[in-house]
């Protein structure tokens, strides 16, 4: 009768799992800079824009094949104001927020990679955001050997407004010749797309 009723026990336990739901995908925003009429940093025929959706379209490719679900605020050259970006980002329920730009400076030898985070209230959100932020940036230095130029406090209306942990990349510099020859290349950029991808994939599973 005991052997009976473990069998019954253990079948009923099988089943259990075979019928439980699977545990939901998480889900991350990508944010394009600029787009449309707001091209953005730009060197003779170099735009910012465009770099910034590529980048982020192959980011997304990198995430999907992780099994993450990738929500993105523009797929296409089109202008989103700021607002409507973060209201995509706030109706999606997404575990992290990442908006991708390219730098430019009057120097022209400013070179490297950096990385935003807000750092006002709520202090949890403000703590999970530099931890993504170093997770982010450590992995983009790792794929690309870029120079890091560090983690940096700002407010920028994307990552002030965004209510779950968000951050700003900025991926080199467009006005440095270095820079901007390499990301001429779709190999380079696939390799800061392959950085950002793992640096968000080892935050959400940390």
């Amino acid at each position: 009768m005991r052997v009976i009723l473990f069998l019954i026990a253990s079948f009923s336990l099988i089943f259990s799992y075979a019928d439980a739901p699977p545990s939901p995908k998480k889900i991350i925003i990508l944010d394009a800079g600029h787009g449309g009429h707001d091209v953005g940093a730009k060197v003779r025929s170099m735009q910012e824009k465009k770099l910034a959706l590529l980048t982020t379209l192959l980011t997304k490719k990198s995430l999907d094949a992780m099994g993450y679900k990738v929500i993105l605020t523009r797929s296409h050259d089109v202008y989103l104001s700021l607002q409507k970006r973060v209201a995509v980002a706030n109706k999606s329920n997404a575990n992290v927020f990442v908006s991708i730009h390219y730098n430019a400076s009057k120097n022209t030898d400013a070179k490297g990679v950096e990385v935003y985070y807000c750092n006002t209230e709520p202090a949890a959100k403000s703590k999970a955001s530099s931890l993504l932020a170093s997770s982010v940036l450590q992995n983009l230095v790792i794929m690309t050997d870029s120079i890091s130029r560090g983690t940096k406090r700002a407010k920028f209306h994307v990552i002030r407004e965004t209510q779950m942990p968000s951050i700003l990349i900025e991926a080199g510099f467009i006005t440095n010749q270095e820079e901007r020859d390499l990301l001429k290349t779709r190999a380079y950029i696939e390799k800061i797309a392959q950085g950002v991808a793992a640096g968000i994939d080892k935050y959400l599973k940390s």
